[in-house]
C-alpha cells in the first residue's frame, strides 16, 4: 500500500517551471512481524474514538484478514495461541463482540491483540491499517508523546524539544526563493519549526474542531511597536518543500495551509488585545528609517534578499505584513521617516475579470492614515492589468529587478475623495477608541465579543463567527448589541455582602448610563429582571441572541475594581467603622472616615439636577420668610419635617407622617414643597423628586419610600388614589418594609425597607377619604399619619410674599446634607437614644399622661416634627424666631377635632356610629312600636323600632349599626358604661327578650332614646 506526499506551489506566475518534487513512498508490506509490532510503533498512535468509528459495521474484513473461520456455526475452534480449545469460540455479528469459554465477550480490538501478541495501542493502528485507514494513525515525539496542538503563541514558538526542527521555516523559504538555505535571510523576529502539528477544521456549530491531521508546521513571530507580539504559522510538506496538502473541507474548498496563532484570551476586565498590523521583520527596527512594507512572509524574504545589505547597515527594515488588511492597519515605528509599501498587483481576476486590488487599495489606505507622520511610497509589480506580486519578480527577473522597482517607487499622493473618506476613517478610529474607553468590554462566557465600527458610522457590539471563504479560514463580526460595559465589581455592605455588577450602557440619545445589578439577578428566569434593566436604559440588540451573549459575558466577567455601595439612603452601620456615617439621596456620604466611603447604588441616587440646586443661603431666605408669615402655621411643619425622617432613621423609630387636608389653596402643597426642598427639588413632573403626585400603586409606593430613607416623602393630591388604594398604601408605609415575594425558583425575594417621614394632602381627611370611597378606616390608620385639617389659615398672603417663598424651586438640595453635618459634628449622631428620650417627652407633653396608648402613639408624629424643627432651629437652618411649638400645638388641636382622632376613642366611635345609623334609617326602616293601622307594626322592612323611652336595635344588627369597631358583647359593655342601654332581660344579659309592641321573641338592645332617637 502506498502513500505520496506532493508539494502544491502557489502565487507562481503560469511561465516559471515549478521544481520537481522528491516522493517519498511507504510500504507498509514492510510492516514488522506481530510480536515486534508494539516496539517498532511506539512512536504512533490512534484515538480509540477514531478507530472505534473506523471498524465499525467492517469487524469482519478483519477478522478475514486475521484468518479465522467466524463463519463457521455455532463455534469454531478458539484461535488465540494461548487456548486453542475446540469448538469454543464464535463471533456474534449483532454484538459486534466475541465470546469463547477463555474470556468474556470482547471487541475486535482484543480479538487482534490476542491472535498477535500485542497490546491494545497497537492492536488499534494495526485494525485501521488492514482497513486502509491509515490517516488515523498520528506521530508521537521521541519519547512517545503526542503532536503538539496548542495554537497560543507561547506555545507555536517554543514547542517541546523533541518536536523542533528550526531548519524548516529556512528550507520552506529557500524552496519558495528557489535558492540555496543557505542564501535565505531570515527575519529578526523569531522563527521556529514544528516537526508535527496538529491541524483542525474550524467546528460546525458546537461540534469539537475535527482534527485533520499532524504536519510540519513553520511558525513566524509578528510584532508592533512595543510590547505587541503575535504568531503565524505556515503547515509544510514534508522537509519544508512547500506548503502542505491538506485536503479538501467538507465545503469542497482546499484547506489553508496558513493560520495566524490563536489570539489569547485576555486578562479578566480587558478587552482582548489587537493583531493588526503586527509584522514579522528583516533589520534594526531601532535604527533603520526607511522601511519596505510586504504582503506575505515569502514576498517579504525575497525583498530582504534583494535589500540584504542595506538591512546590514542598518538602513532599510523589511516587513511582512502577512495579509492586504495587515498593510492597511501597520503603524510605523518611532525611528521611521518613510514607508514603501511593496504592494501586490490584483487587477486580473478569475476568467478575465476584474481583480479586487486589495494590495494597492491597502497601501493607498496606510499612505491617507499615516502620510501626516511618515513619507510613503507605493511600488506596484509588472504590468498593469496583471495578477503579480513582487516574489514573481524575483523569481522571473532576479533580486536587482526587485531593487529596482522597489527604488522607483511612486511617491503617495491622495485625492480629494481619499482626504474625504481617510478623515472619516480617523474620526471613526477615534470614536470606537472612546466607546472602547467609556464601556469597557465585559469579556468572557464562551465567546468572543469585541467592538467594531459598522456602516453610517455607528459603533456596536459584535460577535465573531468563524467563516470559510476563498480567503481562508477567518472570523466575521456580527452585531449584537449597542455598547455596554462593566466598569467594577459592586459590594452590597447593606446586604449580607452579597457582589452586583457596575454596568455602563450607551442609551438611545447616545449617552453613558450606569445601573447597578446584582449577580443574583443573573440566576433567576432568563436574568428576565437583568434584561429588562439593560434595554430600559437604553441598550440596543441587534442579534436574536444579543441580550443573551451580554448576559453570558457579565456572568463570567471578573472586575478586578471593586466598590462597596448601599442600595438605599439614610443612615448605615459598616464593618470596622465605629460610628454610623450618613449616605444622602445624591450619593454624598457624610461621617465616613477617608478611603471607607460606600457609594450609593447609581438605581438609587436622584440625578444631580433634581438633587441640588442655589444655595443654602437662598433656601433659607425663602424659608424664613415661609415660617414667619402669620396663620400659615402648616408651613412651620412643613419645613420642620424636611429633617425629620433623618431622625427617624438615625433613632430606629417607625416610619409616620401627617396629612394636610382642607380647601384647595389653602397652601398645603407648598408645606409639602417646604420640605422637600431640603433634599431635592420639590418637582412631582420629575421621577427623581421626593415629591410625587399621589398615582402610584402599593407596589411604586415601596420604591418611592426606600429611595426617601432618611430624608422625606412628600404625595401630593390623594384625591388621584382611591381610597381603599389610599388605606393600603398608609399601612404599607407606616410598615417600612415591603412586601415578601417569591421568585420564580421558589426563593424569597429581599425586598424594599426604609424609614422615613412622610408628608400627605388632600382635600379630605384620611377618615373621609377611605370610608367615602367604600374602605374601612381603623385606629391604626389615624396613628400612624394623623390627620391637620388646615381650614382657617391665613389664605390672603400677597404675591409678592409668595413669589420670596417659592425661591426653594431655584434653592434646594443644600439644608438636609447641612442637619446632618450639623448632628454629626454635635456627635448626637452617637446616640440616638437621648433623643428618642427628647421624642418621648414631647410626646407625653402633647397626648397628657393620662391619655390612652393610641392617642400617645398618635402624638408621636407631632413630637417627631417638634424635635426636627427645634434641632434645625439651633443649627442655624431655620430662624431664631420660628415658632416650633407654637405650630405643633396648633397642630395637635386640629387632629384631636378631626374625624381621624374619633377613631383613637372606640367608645366615642361606637355611640357616633350608631348615632348615625339611626338617624339615617328614622322614619324609613325603623318604626314606631304601635302602628295606626289596627295596630299592626312593620316587621318585614324594619331594622329597628322605638317608643317614648328606648330605640330597640336587634343584636344581629348593632354590630353593622357600630361601624364593625368592636365585638357585640363590647358595643353593649360600651353602651352600657356610658348608661345609655335603658331596659335588659336580667341582670345578666344587656339586651332584652322582647320588643313591646311586637308580637314576636327578638333578642334586641334598648338603647336611651334622648341620646339617639328624634323628638
Amino acid at each position: 500500500m502506498e502513500q505520496s506526499f506532493s508539494s502544491r506551489e502557489g502565487n507562481f506566475a503560469e511561465d516559471f517551471d515549478a521544481p520537481e518534487v522528491e516522493v517519498i513512498t511507504l510500504d507498509f508490506a514492510d510492516v514488522p512481524p506481530p510480536q515486534m509490532h508494539a516496539q517498532a510503533r511506539a512512536s504512533e498512535y490512534v484515538l480509540t474514538k477514531d478507530a472505534q468509528r473506523a471498524v465499525e459495521g467492517r469487524e469482519t474484513e478483519i477478522l478475514d484478514g486475521l484468518g479465522i473461520d467466524w463463519r463457521k456455526r455455532p463455534h469454531t475452534d478458539c484461535p488465540y495461541p494461548d487456548h486453542g480449545g475446540k469448538k469454543d469460540w464464535r463471533w456474534d455479528p449483532r454484538k459486534q463482540k466475541a465470546f469463547c469459554t477463555c474470556a468474556k465477550a470482547h471487541s475486535i480490538f482484543d480479538v487482534l491483540a490476542k491472535i498477535r501478541g500485542c497490546d491494545f495501542d497497537a492492536a488499534k493502528i494495526q485494525c485501521v491499517e488492514m482497513l486502509s485507514r491509515t490517516d488515523l494513525i498520528k506521530a508521537k515525539g521521541a519519547n512517545g508523546s503526542k503532536a503538539p496542538s496548542k495554537s497560543d503563541p507561547d506555545s507555536l514558538l517554543n514547542p517541546p524539544d523533541e518536536w523542533r526542527d528550526d531548519s524548516l521555516p529556512r528550507a520552506y523559504l529557500a524552496h519558495r526563493l528557489k535558492v540555496e538555505p543557505g542564501a535565505v535571510p531570515m527575519p529578526a523576529t523569531r522563527a521556529v519549526g514544528i516537526t508535527a502539528h496538529a491541524y483542525y477544521d474550524a467546528p460546525a456549530g458546537k461540534e469539537k474542531p475535527k482534527h485533520v491531521g499532524d504536519y510540519p508546521c513553520a511558525v513566524f513571530q509578528s510584532v508592533g511597536e512595543g510590547q505587541r507580539r503575535h504568531a503565524h504559522r505556515i503547515y509544510l510538506a514534508p522537509r519544508g518543500a512547500g506548503k502542505a496538502d491538506l485536503g479538501l473541507r467538507a465545503d469542497g474548498e482546499a484547506r489553508d495551509p496558513k493560520k495566524s496563532a490563536r489570539v489569547p484570551e485576555p486578562a479578566p476586565g480587558f478587552t482582548r488585545e489587537s493583531i493588526s498590523g503586527l509584522c514579522v521583520v528583516w533589520g534594526d527596527t531601532v535604527a533603520a528609517p526607511h522601511w519596505i512594507l510586504a504582503e506575505g512572509i515569502e514576498t517579504s524574504a525575497a525583498i530582504a534578499l534583494a535589500f540584504k545589505e542595506e538591512i546590514e547597515r542598518a538602513e532599510i527594515v523589511i516587513a511582512s505584513a502577512i495579509s492586504a488588511n495587515g498593510v492597511a492597519a501597520f503603524t510605523p515605528w518611532g525611528a521611521t521617516k518613510c514607508v514603501t509599501v511593496a504592494a501586490d498587483r490584483d487587477e486580473a481576476g478569475k476568467n478575465g475579470g476584474l481583480g479586487s486590488r486589495a494590495g494597492e487599495t491597502a497601501a493607498r489606505e496606510l499612505g491617507i492614515r499615516v502620510n501626516e507622520r511618515v513619507a510613503v511610497a507605493i511600488a506596484m509589480p509588472g504590468e498593469a492589468n496583471t495578477k503579480i506580486d513582487w516574489l514573481d519578480i524575483f523569481l522571473k527577473h532576479g533580486p536587482e529587478a526587485v531593487r529596482t522597482g522597489i527604488l522607483a517607487a511612486e511617491p503617495f499622493t491622495a485625492t480629494a475623495a481619499e482626504v474625504s473618506e481617510g478623515r472619516e476613517k480617523v474620526e471613526a478610529a477615534r470614536a470606537l477608541q472612546q466607546v472602547r474607553r467609556d464601556y469597557p468590554l465585559p469579556t468572557g462566557g464562551g465567546v468572543r465579543l469585541d467592538y467594531e465600527a459598522i456602516k453610517g458610522g455607528a459603533i456596536h457590539l459584535c460577535k465573531y463567527v468563524k467563516v470559510n471563504d476563498e480567503g481562508g479560514e477567518r472570523f466575521v463580526p456580527v452585531s449584537a448589541a449597542s455598547p455596554v460595559g462593566i466598569t467594577a465589581r459592586l459590594l452590597f455592605v447593606d446586604d449580607g455582602d452579597t457582589y452586583g455588577l457596575r454596568i455602563v450602557v450607551q442609551d438611545m440619545n447616545g449617552h453613558r448610563r450606569p445601573i447597578d445589578v446584582s449577580r443574583s439577578a443573573f440566576a433567576k428566569m432568563g436574568a428576565s429582571e437583568t434584561r429588562a434593566m439593560l434595554l430600559g436604559a437604553g441598550m440596543r440588540s441587534f442579534a436574536p441572541d444579543g441580550e443573551m451573549l451580554v448576559i453570558g459575558a457579565m456572568k463570567a466577567a471578573e472586575p478586578t475594581n471593586e466598590i462597596a455601595v448601599v442600595s438605599k439612603p439614610g443612615w448605615h452601620t459598616l464593618a470596622g467603622v465605629e460610628d454610623r456615617i450618613f449616605v444622602c439621596p445624591d450619593g454624598q456620604v457624610i461621617g465616613a472616615p477617608d478611603g471607607q466611603q460606600p457609594e450609593l447604588s447609581v438605581n438609587a441616587q436622584i440625578s444631580p439636577v433634581i438633587a441640588r440646586g442655589g444655595t443654602l443661603q437662598g433656601w433659607q431666605a425663602a424659608v424664613a420668610v415661609a415660617v414667619l408669615v402669620p396663620g400659615c402655621e402648616h408651613w412651620v411643619i412643613g419645613a420642620a419635617a424636611g429633617f425629620a425622617g433623618c431622625l427617624i432613621s438615625l433613632t430606629g423609630l417607625d416610619t409616620c407622617g401627617i396629612n394636610f387636608s382642607g380647601l384647595t389653596t389653602s397652601g398645603k402643597t407648598t408645606a409639602q414643597r417646604l420640605g422637600v426642598s431640603a433634599w431635592s427639588k420639590a418637582a412631582s413632573d420629575h421621577p427623581d423628586s421626593l415629591l410625587k403626585t399621589a398615582r402610584a400603586t402599593v407596589n411604586g409606593t415601596e420604591l418611592m419610600a426606600s429611595r426617601s430613607t432618611g430624608t422625606i416623602l412628600a404625595m401630593d393630591e390623594l384625591a388621584h388614589v382611591n381610597g381603599k388604594e389610599v388605606g393600603k398604601i398608609v399601612y404599607g408605609l407606616a410598615s417600612g418594609t415591603g412586601k415578601t415575594r417569591m421568585s420564580e425558583n421558589a426563593t424569597q425575594k429581599r425586598g424594599y425597607n426604609w424609614a422615613t417621614h412622610v408628608v400627605l394632602s388632600s382635600e379630605k381627611s384620611l377618615e373621609e377619604k377611605i370610608t367615602g370611597d367604600g374602605g374601612e378606616f381603623t385606629p391604626g390608620m389615624a396613628v400612624r399619619i394623623p390627620d391637620i385639617d388646615v381650614t382657617g389659615v391665613n389664605r390672603d398672603v400677597d404675591r409678592e410674599t409668595l413669589e420670596k417663598i417659592d425661591a426653594v424651586r431655584r434653592n434646594y438640595g443644600h439644608a438636609g446634607p447641612a442637619f446632618v453635618q450639623a448632628l454629626v459634628a454635635e456627635g448626637l449622631h452617637r446616640d440616638p437614644e437621648q433623643i428618642r428620650a427628647g421624642v418621648r417627652l414631647y410626646q407625653d407633653t402633647l397626648a397628657g399622661t393620662d391619655a390612652g396608648s393610641a392617642m400617645k402613639r398618635a402624638a408621636e408624629p407631632f413630637a417627631i416634627l417638634m424635635v426636627a424643627g427645634e434641632m434645625a432651629r439651633e443649627f442655624g437652618l431655620l430662624p431664631r424666631e420660628t415658632n416650633i411649638g407654637g405650630a405643633i400645638r396648633w397642630a395637635w388641636r386640629r387632629f384631636q377635632k378631626s374625624s381621624d382622632a374619633v377613631a383613637l376613642d372606640p367608645k366615642a366611635q361606637v355611640v357616633a356610629s350608631i348615632r348615625a345609623w339611626i338617624a339615617e334609617r328614622w322614619g324609613s326602616s325603623i318604626h314606631p312600636t304601635v302602628s295606626d293601622e289596627a295596630s299592626r307594626v312593620p316587621f318585614r322592612d324594619a331594622v329597628g323600632w322605638y317608643d317614648g323611652k328606648a330605640v330597640y336595635i336587634p343584636a344581629h344588627r348593632i354590630m353593622e349599626a357600630s361601624g364593625n369597631v368592636l365585638k357585640e358583647t363590647e358595643v353593649a359593655r360600651a353602651l352600657n358604661e356610658m348608661g345609655f342601654i335603658v331596659a335588659q332581660k336580667d341582670r345578666e344579659h344587656l339586651s332584652v327578650g322582647y320588643i313591646p309592641g311586637i308580637r314576636q321573641k327578638l333578642k334586641a338592645y334598648a338603647l336611651c332614646r334622648t341620646e339617639f332617637g328624634r323628638g
